[in-house]
């Protein structure tokens, strides 16, 4: 099997996957959506066979299963319930896992034995209870939750136990809440036993109801662990004294056998790499079009040369550079990728965090079409994940308090996209609390994050930017999702190096939106070169409003500045914020239209030069000795020690090699 054949492979299971998850979610938000329901077996009956057919018998297996389930769910013999959809996303995310294995190593080391039994479980549970529901109402009247003389297993090392017997709802999943329930026990007690054995209650072997006893513990202990695991309906506790024969009949003692629901109720898409793209018949013709002009222009241009043509060879090279110009669009624009390649997984994501906080949220999602550079894609899909989980954590909240504040108890979140130029606006908005400004000021100053005398200066949209500051946090409690102040700082750090902006705007008891604004492209920047003494550097050209001479610098209350349209630009030295040493060497100076059209040719009398930078940018004026020309070029960031140096942003290699920083003007300091 060659890494086409599983680039492929890979590429479709992907596909659907995502098809998978969003078809379950639709399923899950309208039990009777017919089409819903056959678009879920039918994606999973692909799976099934395209495993099978690359030679993955085990996630063949387990897809059939899964194929199973759903099979039933379509013939109405299983109810849609929460349980049962939590089997049917594990199922998903064990295929994903497996696919990835692949992806990565060419196989799976995955065993998806458990998926693949609790998926059957839920099959056998429906299939019980649909042939109780036959068998009439008979048994209907019995009292599940009553205490019933079950004899203890032996426990040795034991002064006494206590013994629990609980009830889990009879119509649910009794092998999945069963599990649920002895997880919890085994992190919170360690140690136990129940009856019947362990293996056999977790595989729904029983009629509703167990016992457990708990080694040296109180039952006031038991039962208050008990009353805290949703899984379970009802319970009677008491205590004994352990009988210590060996041959009464006994389950192992809770293993490490992970954490599944865990890894369910927490999954992630995050770290999708997109690693291929669909690209047009009719892009693919215009680009090989475009590959032979070149060729035959450089064909042209050598022959000039040698011929020693030069009005020829300075046509043709004027030629050739309109053809790299139109091939390096081509490409910029088959490298744009709709944003749907990474949102469309984040419906998952939402549902996940809802369920295991016990929010009711309703997500929805606009402008999926927006295309972006695939580089831009992959970066920006861990920073979506941690503010849609911040949402539904910390903005969306629980059905009875929004019902309490007058609200529905269904939370609301909205992703939208749009596109501005050559910008992208992508913003998340809940329903929410909101944000308390005078709460992020008051935990600021508690927790050392800025002086309390600075906190209490803080306008409002200073104190919701306090979300971005690493290790700062307002959650009452560290959880799966959130509390340990990271998250939002690697948004914040992720947008800025992108070249991209974050804002956050809230309305107490209103919601909160968190937008980001990102380039298109980061891959080419149009800049200009400005020379300080002997050493170059690029601005980029969109940051610039206009070229001019500093002649008309004034000061005012001791700082120089220079005035354009009634307002104030200060001026900053350019040799004195880079630190650095030399003469200057002054040049002819030229003017930039606000629109960045053409350079004109200024006056040779006045030497020293200024770019002024938009306003929107930041209002200052950088003095120059003296500014060249423009020119498009691939920015490189700077990584490592080098990274966040003020005032650069990152570099730029040239034509003849040369390596030019390119200045991030909101950082240079004056």
């Amino acid at each position: 099997m060659n890494d086409d054949h599983i680039h492929a492979f890979v590429s479709e299971c992907r596909e659907n996957i995502t098809d998978l998850n969003n078809a379950l979610l639709a399923l899950e938000d309208d039990p009777d959506d017919d089409e819903a329901i056959e678009s879920v077996f039918r994606t999973a009956h692909t799976l099934k066979g395209n495993f099978g057919a690359m030679g993955f018998s085990n996630a063949s297996e387990l897809a059939h299963v899964l194929e199973d389930l759903l099979d039933e769910i379509r013939g109405g013999e299983i109810e849609v319930t929460p349980d049962i959809m939590d089997a049917a996303f594990d199922g998903v995310d064990r295929i994903e896992t497996i696919v990835g294995e692949i992806d990565r190593d060419g196989d799976s080391a995955t065993d998806p034995a458990e998926t693949t039994a609790r998926l059957r479980a839920a099959i056998d549970a429906g299939a019980a209870r649909e042939a109780a529901s036959d068998a009439g109402d008979s048994t209907s009247g019995a009292e599940v939750g009553a205490s019933s003389a079950v004899s203890p297993p032996p426990m040795d090392d034991a002064d006494k136990f206590a013994h629990g017997r609980i009830s889990v709802d009879p119509e649910g999943m009794l092998g999945v809440d069963a599990l649920l329930i002895l997880e919890a026990l085994a992190d919170a007690f360690g140690e136990f036993r129940t009856v019947p054995p362990r293996d056999e209650v977790e595989e729904g072997a029983y009629d509703g109801s167990f016992d457990v006893f708990v080694p040296d513990v109180s039952a006031d202990a038991f039962g208050e662990e008990l009353d805290g695991i949703g899984a379970v309906e009802s319970f009677e506790v008491s205590t004994g004294t352990p009988r210590t024969d060996t041959d009464a009949p006994d389950s192992a003692p809770p293993g490490d056998d992970g954490d599944e629901e865990n890894q369910r109720t927490t999954s992630s898409t995050g770290g999708n790499d997109i690693s291929s793209v669909r690209v047009d018949v009719d892009r693919l013709d215009e680009l090989h079009g475009l590959v032979e002009q070149l060729v035959t222009g450089r064909i042209t241009i050598r022959r000039a040369i040698e011929e020693g043509d030069t009005e020829t060879a300075s046509t043709s090279l004027n030629d050739f550079d309109k053809m790299t110009s139109r091939l390096q669009n081509t490409v910029m624009d088959m490298r744009l990728i709709p944003l749907r390649r990474v949102v469309s997984n984040l419906p998952r994501v939402v549902r996940d965090v809802a369920r295991s906080q016990g929010k009711d949220v309703s997500f929805e999602m606009r402008g999926e079409d927006i295309e972006l550079d695939r580089s831009i894609l992959t970066e920006i899909e861990d920073p979506l994940i941690h503010i849609l989980r911040n949402a539904v954590d910390h903005g969306v909240e629980s059905p009875d308090a929004r019902e309490a504040a007058g609200k529905p108890r269904e939370g609301t979140i909205e992703l939208r996209a749009s596109r501005q130029r050559d910008h992208v606006t992508i913003a998340v908005s809940d329903d929410g609390g909101g944000i308390d400004p005078d709460e992020m000021r008051a935990k600021a100053a508690e927790e050392n994050v800025i002086p309390r005398s600075e906190a209490e200066t803080l306008s409002d949209d200073e104190a919701y930017d306090l979300v971005f500051h690493p290790g700062f946090s307002t959650a009452g409690e560290v959880t799966d999702v959130s509390g340990r102040g990271v998250g939002m700082d690697v948004v914040h750090n992720t947008v800025e190096q992108l070249d991209g902006t974050v804002n956050v705007e809230s309305a107490l008891g209103e919601g909160t939106t968190v937008e980001l604004r990102l380039p298109v492209s980061v891959a080419i920047v149009d800049v200009l070169f400005v020379a300080v003494g002997d050493r170059e550097y690029g601005i980029p050209i969109k940051n610039i409003d206009e070229l001019t001479h500093a002649a008309e610098t004034e000061t005012v209350h001791g700082t120089e500045v220079v005035r354009h349209d009634d307002e104030v630009y200060p001026v900053i030295e350019l040799g004195d914020a880079l630190q650095l040493d030399g003469e200057a060497t002054f040049a002819d100076g030229e003017t930039l239209a606000a629109d960045g059209g053409t350079l004109a040719e200024a006056s040779d009398d006045d030497d020293e030069m200024l770019v002024r930078i938009r306003q929107s940018v930041r209002p200052v004026a950088l003095r120059c000795d003296s500014f060249s020309d423009q020119e498009e070029v691939v920015v490189k960031p700077l990584e490592g020690p080098l990274s966040g140096i003020p005032g650069i942003g990152g570099t730029a290699i040239l034509g003849d090699g040369n390596i030019v920083p390119i200045l991030d003007v909101v950082s240079l300091e004056e």
